[in-house]
């Protein structure tokens, strides 16, 4: 194999310099230059499309090569991304073949995690929300949580079905933090047999702990260890102890007992001055504008299309809205490890990043459980999808430990359009080159990279005319829909 380069330009000054700046560009990647000179009138009939180089100056330049590097000179060559069972998710731009992803076939991909970043307007919402409906059609379930445009969720999530659960202090809808939820494992058990006992109470107050440092982020050691002990003797006026057989309701031991909710605690913490603090916190949530969550849950996750809105959340609510959220769903989720599951994740930076303010151990916590969700969710027949446009905050907690170790738990990426600070981010993590990294830079919406099992495709999305309709935020096509539902009235 030989390669020839034939350099042109409008003048011989002009020529010199780029015939420079080519030269170092070849010795910086350790190429060898033999130059055509006094030998130009070969080197030119020998750079015509005839295949016919000059002898002297093939023998001069000639050199073996692998077989890799000469098949990546085939320009005809595109990577194909089509399994046999999955949900279409477009068109390769490339060759128009299929783009058809089945996260779930654990023989081809390590886990079902995908990760999705892309700036304001690119699109994340329409992906996520296309790839949800598609899981749904196949029976998969679907959670999402969303703390930010909740409403976007909506119409989709009410015409295919779904369930749309608001938690807000102006909802009537809530989830119980306190509650101990009774977990179906007759299936765990057929399979692995009778698993260890552990406390059902002690694994709740450890998710607790969570709860609260995100709460009160300067809370002192001393003032935790007061609220492990307020905790446990909240739970014990409900009758409920260390021992998993007092969570059984004695007239109905198929049920759990009536669990306590905030307003218990909040009596049990104002009877001691050491937690008077901590109790005027948890006011808040007692008697105060966020009193909806004094209750017990009312909303269940039996729905296969289960939209949890936070958006509603501000402030120092929104991560603590999330983390409730995601510890029912992640219950949920762990029920059953036969049946597939996606839990969603929208603008995942908000519980582990910049949008959980200042950095404390609260954020610790909860950044820890998010990674633990996507670490362990394969376990469970799951897949954790989450969507971020900010790499900035993503990476802002403890220099990036947090959200590189969810990324690197991902086998899918999927990239849509970046500003260029992120793209050099992005490039870093995936390896992009430079053409992908200005390719990234450069795409219109509704189109993306898909980085899976170190192959790199670039997507064109599809969806169809219905699916269009119920997810669509764009304000033309909004307009048009509009249109269209009136047209029957007039």
């Amino acid at each position: 194999m030989n390669i020839l380069i034939t350099m042109t330009a409008d003048n011989a000054e002009y020529l010199e310099w780029r015939e420079r700046e080519m030269r170092k560009l070849l010795i910086s990647q350790d190429l060898n230059i033999v130059p055509c000179s006094f030998r130009e009138e070969q080197g030119f009939l020998s750079s015509l499309p005839l295949t016919n180089p000059e002898k002297h100056l093939y023998e001069r330049s000639k050199r073996n090569v692998l077989t890799s590097g000469a098949a990546s000179c085939y320009p005809f060559t595109a990577y194909e991304l089509s399994d046999d069972n999955g949900i279409l998710l477009g068109v390769n731009k490339y060759n128009n073949s299929l783009v058809i992803v089945d996260i779930f076939n654990s023989a081809v991909y390590k886990n079902a995690n995908i990760a999705v970043c892309g700036t304001s307007g690119a699109g994340k919402t329409f992906l996520i929300l296309l790839m949800a409906l598609r899981m749904r059609r196949k029976g998969i379930q679907v959670f999402m949580l969303a703390p930010l445009k909740g409403h976007e969720f909506h119409r989709a999530c009410v015409n295919t079905g779904g369930e749309f659960i608001s938690i807000s202090p102006a909802s009537k809808s809530c989830i119980n933090v306190l509650e101990i939820r009774k977990v179906d494992k007759s299936v765990e058990e057929m399979l692995d047999g009778p698993g260890i006992e552990r406390s059902e109470l002690a694994a709740k107050i450890q998710r607790l702990h969570i709860f609260f440092a995100l709460l009160i982020p300067d809370m002192s050691y001393e003032e935790k260890q007061l609220l492990d002990d307020a905790l446990i003797r909240t739970y014990a006026r409900k009758g409920i102890t260390h021992d998993n057989a007092s969570l059984s309701d004695p007239d109905n031991p198929s049920v759990y007992r009536q669990m306590p909710v905030l307003g218990d605690l909040y009596d049990v913490l104002k009877e001691e001055s050491d937690t008077k603090r901590l109790s005027n916190i948890i006011n808040r949530f007692v008697h105060g504008s966020a009193s909806t969550f004094n209750q017990q849950t009312n909303v269940n996750l039996d729905n296969k299309f289960t939209v949890l809105d936070i958006s509603e959340l501000s402030g120092d609510l929104l991560p603590i809205g999330m983390f409730v959220a995601l510890d029912f769903v992640w219950d949920k989720a762990k029920a059953n490890r036969t049946e597939e599951k996606a839990i969603f994740i929208d603008e995942c930076w908000q519980l582990i990043g910049g949008g959980s303010g200042t950095f404390g151990v609260g954020n610790r916590l909860a950044a820890e459980m998010v990674l633990e969700i996507f670490k362990t969710i394969r376990a469970y027949s799951g897949s954790g999808i989450c969507a971020t446009q900010d790499l900035n905050d993503f990476f802002s907690l403890d220099n990036g430990k947090y959200g590189k170790g969810i990324i690197n738990n991902c086998r899918t990426k999927v990239i849509l359009n970046l500003e260029d600070e992120e793209a050099q981010r992005v490039q870093q993590v995936l390896h992009l080159s430079e053409a992908e990294v200005m390719e990234i830079t450069h795409f219109e919406r509704g189109n993306g990279l898909i980085s899976s099992n170190n192959n790199n495709i670039t997507v064109e999305f599809k969806a169809s005319s219905l699916e269009r309709d119920l997810i669509t935020t764009d304000r033309r096509e909004l307009l048009d829909l509009l249109r269209r539902m009136k047209r029957p009235e007039t």
